[in-house]
Order: C-alpha cells, then structure tokens, then sequence
C-alpha cells in the first residue's frame, strides 16, 4: 500500500488540476493534425502514417512523430471529433509520464546510494512538482503538444528498465533491456527530444564508471538508430519554408542567457504563462521610445542570464564536492536542456513545454538539496506545500486558456504573446466569424511587424477579395505570386477573382494553382471542382484519378469521385469509389459536430 499511494495521490492530482481541459475545444496546430490528416482516420492507413511527416496538408514540417499520429488514430476511432477524448487521452499520457519519473526517481537514487526512506519522499514530491506544474500546460491541455508527454512517458520508462537491468540477472535482465530499447525507440518516434533519453542513459553509466554495462548499451543506441533512421529517412518530406535564418552563431549565447533567465521565472514563479514566447529584442517592429526599453529589458536579462548561469555552475560543483548524487541529477538536467538552451537553431527561441524534459531531473537535484538543509523540516515542508498549492491552482486556472480559438489567441496576444502567427490566426477567425475589419486589422499589426510576411499578405488578399475590393486583391495577389510559400494559394485566388468579377472559370490559373509544389490537396480539389462546374466532368474524373494516384490514402477524394462517377452515371465505378472511402475513414457516413 505504501508503494502504490504515492502514485495514486500524483495520479488523482493530475486528474484534479486538469480537469478544465475536458471541456476545452481544438485550437490553433489542433485543425492540422486533427480535423486536417487524412492518416488518422482509419487503422488501414497506421503503416502509412508512419511514411510521413506531421502537417499533411498544411505547412511542412521537419516534425517526424509517427507514435503521436498513432494515437490521434486511436481517438479518431473513439472519439471522431469530440475534443474531450483527445483531452482526456492527453492526461492520461502525462500521468503516465508522471508514474513513469515516479518509478524513475526511486530506482535512480537507489542506484546512486540514497536511503530508501529519503528516495522515496524525493521520488515522490519530484513527481508530484513536475506533474501538476503550470509550465507544462501547453504539453497537455493542448492536444497537439502530446508529443512531449508520449516522448517523456516512454523515455522514463526506458531509463527505469535500463537501470533496473543493472540489478537482474539472466533472462530478467535481457528482458529489461529490451524494453529499455524499444521504449527509447517508441520516445524518439513520439518526439524528436526522444533521442536524448540513450544520452542520459549513457551519462549515468559513465557518470559510476559502470564500464562493464557500456557495451549492452551501445548495443541499444545502434539499434534505436538504426531503425529510427531507417524509418524517418525514407519516410515523405517536403522541406518547410525558411521565414527567418537561424540567429548567428555568436548570437545564440546570448539568446541562451536570456533564455535561461527567463525559464528560471518560469519555472519558480510561473505567473505569466503564454504561447509564443520569444527573448530576441526585433527593434524594428516597434517604435523608437518602445525599442530603448524593450533593449533595456532585454540586456538586463541577458546579465540576470549570465548570473543565473554562474550560480548553477557554482551549485553543481559544490554539491559534487559534498556527494554526487545532486551533481548527477543536475547534469541529467543540463543534457536534456542543452538542445532547447538557444544554442542550438530551432524553430523559436523558447517555448514553456521544452521544458517538460528538464525540469524532471532538475526538480530531483532540487529534492535531494532540501533534504540536507539544516533548516527546520517543518519549515522547509510549509514552504514546500504552499508553493505546490499555488502550482496546482496556477495548472488549473491556465488549462482555461485552451478553452476556445478566441479565448486562446487573445489570451496569448494580452499575456505577452503578440507575434506575427497570433495575429494572422486571429484574423483568420476574424475573417471565419465574418468581422472583415478585425480582421485587416491584425493583418495590418502583422504587417507593421514584419511587411513582407506572406501569409499576413494573402489573408489581406483575402479580405479584399470578400470585401468586393477588387483592385486591392490583384495587387495583393501579383505580389504573391512572387512569394514562393504562397504562390499556389495566390494563383488559386487570382481564379477565383476572375470569376467573382466577371463570372468566369479561370481553369488555366486554377490548374497552375494545382501543379505548383508543394502538392495541395485543398488546391487540387477546387481545381477538380472547377472542371466539373465547367461541365468537364471527364476531365474533372481524370484529373482526381491522377491524384489519387499517388495521394490514394485520402477518404475525402474517394468520396468526391464517388459523387463525380455518380453524375456520369458510372454506378459500378461509384460504389467502389464509396467503398474506398469507408476504408480510409471509419466514421464517414457518420453525422459531423461541429469542432
């Protein structure tokens, strides 16, 4: 009983400070992974997500996360698009994680000489901090950061068994092993971040000089790589777009400082919590009395950095002195911050959930320091709950910002996260809700902060087009076509002005709208549709044949053919049409709610 009431207290606290999230709804990368892939939509097409990217039929990606597509499957299967499903699966994949580091904790400091009754409390409250902490709400309560807790819940179980082997003997401890690879295997597949866990691992033998276990443990990385590689290489990959190069090199460490400062805030006093976090200073996007304090404050960060730095150095080095178990956990948590420091390019500079990995050592080597203060156990336990009740009601008051697109976007935009992408998708719900104004008004924020943004100059395009302001459009528009994320998308609007005003299909323009790569679905079926309102249903029929060709996993265009052979009277061709549609989605015929 001892044993399982800690993991049922961290268990039914994660179900308590997240309990908003059941009622929230699918926001922002939710419509692409989501309402959006086609690959979830039955189990026949598991093998064929494997064979892609994340963000099919939306901008690409260098994200390879084929376990987080799996279980978007699972929910689809469940749950089709009722979001409280997937919010619910979401949860259970943090506790999972949490009971994961619980098992973790225990058997790390077992292996680094920690007395069972302390190990266990550490272990315990580790858990508990790092589970119902506010920093990681944005890799739960928003489905589409479920990557972080699948990669975190198989890495931790990875590095248990591989500890635990060290202890076995025989069949057991091949056993062990072979769960400590395939878990590894199953957290890279779930999250690039994954691959770290084989680091750590080979940071702890080395750490003990456990020389002998080096050799199954090589063993375990080649295998991982070899079939991760094997996986991710052949696997379909339009490059994304490059919107803005990498900071220089001899910038990242000061991005890093800044960085370091800024998630050291986050992590003691998570009060301002926000997507798109950023520490660069963009003096161009504001103006002048406004860029003299934003370069203040950032200064002041990157010397607060620096400090912050230096006393994380001193605390590692002086607890190696006393005993290295603080030290060992401080450097577990340095390896896996390392990649998300800022050092290293990435797409942002900081962001709360890349510190979902981190934070589970650092809070261990935090535990281990308290538990050797000389201070009153008393006090140092009052201080303890009061921070994690206010960490638990925090969690529960910021899972409300996933609420709704709305609520998500202004929150973000009011708490400090007014980016380019926050205001383009709130003009794209502006323009979705029909408020036309408020929507060229984010455009025009967007603008001002970066001008030649692409997307904030074809939803501008966009706004003219309904607003009848036909001139504005094709100026818009001819400056897109220039712009190579968005030259297909501009080609295929220009069509649609052609025929708004003057009643006419521009076939030519929609057809180079479609041949323009990347491959777009939404493109491809408005040109196919325009065949068919032409009264070219032959060549419309040929032309989703074409593209079935290569895109045959899609329900959407088997349906679409199916309503097309129907009109030319092909029975036979449409109910096999329809047949293949019900095989790539298992909830076709079914009646749709609104997201």
């Amino acid at each position: 009983m001892k044993k399982i009431l800690p993991a049922f207290l961290v268990a039914a606290l994660v179900l308590v400070v997240y309990a908003p999230a059941l009622r929230n709804g699918f926001v922002w990368d939710d419509t692409a992974l989501i309402l959006r892939d086609p690959f979830i939509r039955s189990w026949r097409l598991i093998p064929e997500g494997f064979q892609h990217f994340l963000f099919t039929d939306a901008t690409a990606s260098d994200f390879y996360r084929p376990i987080q597509r799996l279980t978007y499957t699972m929910d689809y299967g469940a749950f089709a698009f009722r979001p409280a499903g997937y919010h619910f699966t979401s949860i259970a994949w943090h506790i999972a994680a949490a009971l994961a580091l619980l098992l973790l904790g225990d058997e790390l400091l077992r292996f680094l000489g920690v007395e069972e009754w302390k190990r266990r409390r550490v272990a315990f409250l580790a858990a508990l901090a790092w589970a119902i902490h506010p920093v990681h709400t944005s890799a739960v309560a928003y489905v589409s950061g479920r990557a972080d807790p699948l990669a975190a819940a198989f890495g931790f179980l990875g590095l248990y068994c591989g500890m635990r082997s060290l202890r076995a003997a025989g069949a057991n401890r091949r056993i062990l092993l072979f769960a400590a690879g395939s878990s590894f295997l199953l957290s890279a597949l779930s999250k690039e971040a994954g691959l770290v866990f084989i680091l750590l691992w080979g940071a702890i033998l080395l750490a003990r000089k456990k020389w002998k276990e080096l050799f199954p443990a090589t063993v375990i990385v080649l295998f991982v790589s070899v079939v991760y590689l094997s996986l991710r290489l052949p696997a379909e990959h339009v490059p994304p777009p490059t919107l803005h190069p990498p900071a220089p090199l001899l910038v990242r460490p000061i991005l890093a400082a800044r960085a370091f400062a800024e998630y050291t805030g986050l992590i003691l006093l998570p009060i301002n919590l926000h997507m798109e976090r950023d520490v660069e200073t963009h003096p161009e996007a504001v103006e002048s009395a406004a860029r003299a304090e934003v370069a203040v404050r950032r200064e002041l960060q990157t010397l607060l950095g620096i400090l912050l730095g230096a006393g994380a150095v001193y605390w590692m080095v002086r607890s190696r002195r006393q005993d290295d178990t603080v030290s060992i956990c401080l450097l577990l948590a340095l390896i896996a911050y390392l990649p998300v420091s800022g050092i290293f390019p990435l797409n942002a500079t900081i962001a709360e959930h890349w510190l979902y990995l981190p934070t589970a050592f650092l809070f261990l080597a935090i535990g281990l320091t308290l538990s050797r203060l000389s201070v009153s156990t008393a006090v140092v336990g009052s201080v303890l709950a009061v921070w994690l009740l206010f960490l638990g009601v925090r969690t529960w008051i910021r899972t409300l910002d996933w609420k709704d697109q709305r609520t998500f976007l202004e929150h973000t935009i009011a708490r400090g996260g007014d980016s380019v992408r926050m205001r383009i998708n709130l003009a794209g719900l502006e323009q979705s809700e029909g408020h036309l104004d408020a929507a060229k008004k984010n455009l025009a924020v967007a603008l001002r902060q970066e001008p030649e943004q692409p997307l904030a100059i074809l939803n501008l395009a966009t706004v003219a087009l309904r607003q009848n302001d036909f001139a504005t459009t094709r100026d818009l528009l001819n400056r897109a076509t220039k712009m190579p994320l968005i030259e297909a998308r501009a080609y295929e609007l220009l069509a649609i002005l052609q025929q708004k005003e003057h009643g006419q299909i521009d076939l030519l323009r929609f057809q180079v709208a479609s041949r323009t790569p990347p491959p777009n679905w939404s493109i491809e079926k408005h040109y196919v549709q325009a065949l068919d309102q032409s009264g070219a249903t032959p060549a419309a029929i040929a032309e989703l044949r074409f593209c079935l060709d290569t895109q045959w996993y899609r329900a959407e265009s088997w349906q679409l053919l199916n309503e097309l052979l129907t009109k030319t009277g092909d029975v036979d061709g449409a109910a096999k049409a329809k047949v293949r549609a019900r095989a790539y989605d298992v909830h076709l015929d079914e009646p749709r709610e609104a997201p």
